[in-house]
């Protein structure tokens, strides 16, 4: 029985993008419909397949953004420089367009709402995705913990002393978050986070 659970969620499935919805000028979360989603645990993964027309083929894994919601997953891409795959998710796909997926996977890092002692969750970069997974559920279980968070974010090659402001999060929708602390990092210092 257990096989025929791991070969069910090894099976390529057709996912409808429902939306795209831009974080960063260089991130998105895709909002998937996958019909027959047997459901996913924060922390988890999927395994995303390209097929172009002449039949050349890639796959890449990708994080799960969201808490379990029927037949919903969101995944957070972050652009990569010369990422093939990153680049099509992030500045081509469309909502009505398909994707191949499977899964979950992935049972190591993972968050059940039954554990209800604090956690910290730290990240750098996209890395903060599967946290974002487990941030929204816990949130939503009944009395949550604290889940202190450290983000990391990284000021754009354009920024300048001009604009004192403090930088953005990397991604805006995470849900009730009780801040730990902040860094910036930047090839060159800014006096304003020293």
């Amino acid at each position: 029985m257990a096989g025929t659970a791991v070969l069910g969620r090894l099976t390529w499935r057709v996912a409808d993008v429902v939306s795209a919805v831009a974080e960063t000028a260089s991130a998105r979360t895709l909002v998937l419909d996958v019909p027959g989603w047997a459901g996913h645990q924060p922390g988890q993964h999927v395994d995303l397949r390209l097929t172009a027309a002449d039949g050349y083929s890639t796959q890449r894994s990708f994080s799960i953004a969201n808490a379990a919601a029927g037949s919903r997953v969101e995944l957070t891409v972050q652009r990569v420089a010369g990422g093939e795959v990153s680049t099509y998710l992030v500045d081509e796909v469309r909502a009505g367009d398909q994707i191949e997926l499977r899964g979950p996977v992935g049972g190591y890092f993972v968050w059940r709402p039954e554990w209800t002692d604090p956690v910290l969750l730290l990240a750098g970069g996209s890395g903060i995705v599967p946290l974002m997974a487990i941030a929204r559920a816990r949130a939503a279980a009944p009395a949550p913990a604290p889940t202190p968070a450290f983000a990391s974010a990284q000021r754009s090659p354009s920024s300048s002393k001009s604009n004192q402001a403090a930088p953005k999060p990397v991604y805006g929708r995470l849900g009730s978050l009780m801040p730990a602390r902040a860094a910036c990092s930047s090839k060159t210092p800014d006096p304003l986070f020293t």
